[in-house]
């Protein structure tokens, strides 16, 4: 049945928002640069990857490219954000599992499953080496980590705070130790070493049921030290 809107006043015409279609453009070509700078600072590293080699790879000259990063700082900063936006992803999805040691693991399973899926832990390992030199760099790269440091605190201080968990440490070392353990395990990937991703799980949950000292654990030992004595 025809609108009677569309009888009486004609066809809407579609509407074409040219702006948003620059922005969406140019959202793109900004993609394909930062996929060529990932590939070309994992091949001859930060230091040795230059915006030269970037336009080169991505098929653009360099004035053009300046428009859109006017430093491999910059490209980095960028690099960051996209990842602060998926980490944010991944660790809100912390709540909906049903024990605290279940969400840690979850958390740790998805960031180890997304670096080997992307082929990023390459370069999650050079940009870490290069925040070591190079403030801005070390700027952007801390501030990933922070967020996910951060995170993880709200969520542990409230299970603390619940009953729910008494880890072994304090929360700022608990958290040290977290971190720790999550750059190590990016750094290194091990799927790609054929370490199979069942095997990683078993032992996560198995440390972080060791750090976190969930009630559940603690009752089981609680019951088994019963027994014993009687």
């Amino acid at each position: 049945m025809d609108n009677p809107l569309n009888t009486a006043f004609g066809s809407p015409e579609p509407q074409t928002d040219e702006a948003t279609s620059r922005a969406e453009r140019r959202d793109q070509q900004a993609q394909r640069i930062l996929e060529a700078a990932k590939a070309c600072f994992v091949r001859s590293g930060f230091q040795g990857a230059s915006m030269h080699q970037i336009c080169a790879e991505v098929g653009m000259s360099p004035g053009a490219l300046y428009r859109y990063f006017p430093s491999k700082e910059s490209i980095i900063e960028a690099i960051a954000a996209a990842d602060r936006k998926h980490d944010a992803e991944i660790m809100a999805r912390i709540y909906a599992s049903p024990s605290v040691v279940e969400g840690v693991v979850q958390v740790g399973m998805d960031h180890i499953r997304h670096l080997h899926d992307t082929g990023d832990a390459p370069l999650f390992t050079e940009i870490r080496a290069e925040s070591m030199r190079n403030d801005a760099v070390r700027v952007a790269c801390m501030a990933c980590m922070e967020d996910v440091e951060n995170g993880f605190r709200a969520y542990l201080q409230k299970a603390a705070e619940r009953g729910e968990i008494d880890p072994c440490v304090k929360l700022d070392s608990l958290l040290a130790l977290f971190m720790s353990i999550g750059e190590g395990m990016a750094i290194n990937d091990l799927p790609a070493r054929g370490i199979p991703l069942e095997d990683i799980e078993t032992a996560l949950r198995a440390i972080m049921t060791a750090l976190l000292r969930p009630r559940e654990t603690r009752s089981r030992v609680a019951a088994n030290e019963s027994e014993t004595q009687n």
